[in-house]
């Protein structure tokens, strides 16, 4: 059942949002903004601890000092995704099953804006322009149940559609191998919604991608989806591996020239199994297309000398990612690269478009567990870059690709920062 605050019969009969952006995850969140911002930034962050209780804070000066959730911030229930879509940040928990959306004053005070609740994780999300998140579960039951997907106007945080689909074509061509189709990234690009999806054993459904890990896949949907809806095509490629890791939210991208970009890892230390023995890599979907180019691949492996974790864009052509570096003992432990007893990602900057890959000065190999999308503010995007000895936010210049260790975090992790005034 779909359950809301008390607007529910007002969110139920609501219109479906309007389609035809060509806006991504990533540009919903100001990607390509580069004017001068407010301060306060607001800042997802997780305390260390058992409980490791996490909070959204406020904070002007991310240069120097501590930055810890002590004697101030919101407290969020569990662990939760975080996602913003213009001004609007949404936060999806995962083990409480609502999504609660916020915005800043004029005063730059962080206020609850909505909620929404739901019967099962909402776990991948997307947006179409700086007006709608989209979000849908997971087939973590096994069966072959369908999806649903949700459409939210983040001016209000407010439910305004909730349709069921799946992914399958009319052969089953997603199911009937003993698999069930788990969506990665949401992506809309005109009147077209891409899903790409890793392909979960429907006896094991915890086991993620345990079937056919040798191809890549995406489904293509016209958009608005209707309920019960079927993708119109499903797209595959087998030079690389199935699409994204387990919680990123910026598995695919879309740049401002309509191209989608999406990446591959399949390796144990990902959460794969078995691995794949394709070379991690990404491959591009062209503005205009629904199909993989087939004059398109960018293999990391090869380029890199690792495996990419994390991606997410920065303009133009440019993209920062999160690379896996070889390492004997890490590379064979299931789930490693999501953990804190290894730390082998190192950062870089990639040019899609140009096949480059270029390593970010100033940067130590870190771990780094979940990312919600970055933005661009005033030329710069803010990290938190977890090493074995301490957690702290790094400033990253995207004219320079340099990066400044600034503030210690007293704390796990920062999961991101968002400006929510402009």
């Amino acid at each position: 059942m779909f359950k809301t605050n008390t607007l529910l019969a007002a969110l139920l009969s609501a219109a479906l949002v309007g389609c035809g952006s060509d806006d991504n995850n990533s540009s919903s969140n100001n990607n390509d903004n580069t004017d001068e911002t407010s301060t306060p930034l607001t800042l997802s962050f997780k305390d260390s601890g058992d409980a490791e209780p996490e909070y959204l804070i406020n904070e002007e000066d991310l240069s120097t000092g501590n930055i810890s959730a002590q004697g101030t911030g919101t407290e969020q229930l569990g662990w939760n995704f975080y996602y913003p879509v213009g001004n609007t940040l949404f936060v999806s928990g995962y083990q409480d099953f609502k999504t609660v959306s916020y915005q800043i004053d004029d005063n730059g005070d962080l206020f609850e804006l909505n909620t929404f609740l739901f019967d099962t994780p909402l776990e991948t999300f997307g947006n179409n322009d700086d007006a709608t998140l989209l979000a849908t579960t997971l087939p973590r039951d096994g069966t072959h149940a369908d999806l649903t997907l949700y459409t939210v106007d983040a001016s209000n945080g407010r439910a305004t559609s909730k349709v069921t689909y799946n992914i399958e074509d009319d052969e089953g061509a997603a199911a009937g191998d003993g698999s069930v189709a788990a969506p990665t990234a949401l992506i809309v690009r005109g009147d077209k919604l891409f899903v790409s999806y890793h392909k979960w054993d429907d006896n094991q459904p915890t086991n993620y991608s345990s079937v056919d890990v040798n191809s890549a896949y995406v489904a293509v949907y016209d958009y608005p989806l209707t309920d019960g809806a079927n993708p119109i095509k499903i797209i595959s490629d087998d030079r690389t591996s199935q699409i994204g890791v387990n919680g990123s939210s910026t598995n695919m991208i879309k740049l401002e020239n309509g191209d989608i970009y999406t990446y591959s890892n399949g390796t144990v230390a990902a959460g794969f199994d078995p691995a794949t023995t394709r070379p991690s890599g990404l491959l591009r979907i062209q503005d205009g297309t629904t199909d993989f180019d087939s004059d398109y691949f960018f293999d990391i492996e090869d380029a890199a000398g690792g495996t990419i974790f994390w991606m997410d864009k920065i303009g133009g052509t440019k993209a920062l990612a999160r690379i896996l570096m070889p390492n004997a003992e890490a590379d064979v432990i299931p789930w490693s690269a999501f953990g804190k007893d290894y730390f082998t990602q190192k950062l870089v900057l990639l040019d899609l478009e140009a096949k480059t890959v270029t390593d970010v000065s100033g940067v130590p190999l870190h771990q780094k567990r979940y990312s919600s999308p970055v933005e661009v503010i005033d030329g710069k995007v803010y990290l938190s870059i977890e090493t074995a000895d301490e957690a702290n936010i790094y400033e990253y210049d995207v004219s320079t690709n340099t990066a400044t260790k600034g503030a210690v975090l007293s704390g796990k992790t920062i999961k991101g920062f968002y400006d929510l005034a402009n």
